[in-house]
């Protein structure tokens, strides 16, 4: 089974696929003890899961693609409990848009700890043809949802252009959102977003 701090660690990797870090940096990001994260790094690069490179008298790692275990651990990872019954209960209500869209990350004041949020933020991406379907069935889903719904859309394109130039809220969605569907998906768009 894979730990929380485990699955921590390799969110911000996810997230930050064009950076180098170094433990020190990782431990910081995921608030872990160096030593902690060290373990959990040393433990993927034996794996073949994360790959290392030497910068002067330190190691940063990434994550690598062209393993089949690492990519389904990421999937796993990206996975959300959907035990949970705020995570259920807005899945439910948004389950009319997965067929037209590629990806759903809700994110914001609703996953976190905030007792009575007043919105929900989401991020849609799919393709420019399921505009008009996509704008419908969201009139829809806006007349049953409990709070205000504050969509984020954009096209496979933009979301990778986005990832590349390093957007603060999309790269804070990958680490901290919850993604409700399309998690091969955004692994797909995350090793195209990989800068040469």
């Amino acid at each position: 089974m894979i730990t929380n701090n485990e699955k921590k660690i390799l969110r911000f990797l996810l997230a930050n696929i064009n950076s180098d870090y170094s433990i020190n940096e990782i431990a910081r990001k995921c608030d872990l003890a160096p030593n902690g994260a060290y373990e959990i790094l040393k433990k993927f690069e034996e794996k073949e899961i994360l790959i290392s490179k030497k910068i002067a008298n330190s190691k940063s790692y990434k994550l690598n693609f062209s393993s089949r275990e690492a990519n389904k651990l990421l999937e796993l990872v990206l996975m959300p409990d959907y035990n949970n019954i705020k995570i259920r209960n807005r899945y439910n209500d948004l389950k009319l848009l997965e067929s037209l869209t590629d990806l759903c990350i809700m994110f914001g004041s609703y996953i976190t700890a905030k007792e009575k949020p007043n919105d929900l933020d989401v991020l849609f991406v799919f393709d420019k043809k399921n505009y008009k379907k996509y704008s419908e069935a969201i009139e829809k889903v806006n007349r049953v949802l409990p709070l205000k719904l504050h969509d984020v859309i954009q096209t496979r394109d933009d979301l990778v252009k986005n990832i590349k130039n390093d957007e603060k809220l999309i790269i804070n969605m990958i680490f901290d959102g919850v993604v409700l569907w399309g998690h091969e998906f955004l692994i797909e768009v995350l090793k195209n977003a990989i800068k040469k």
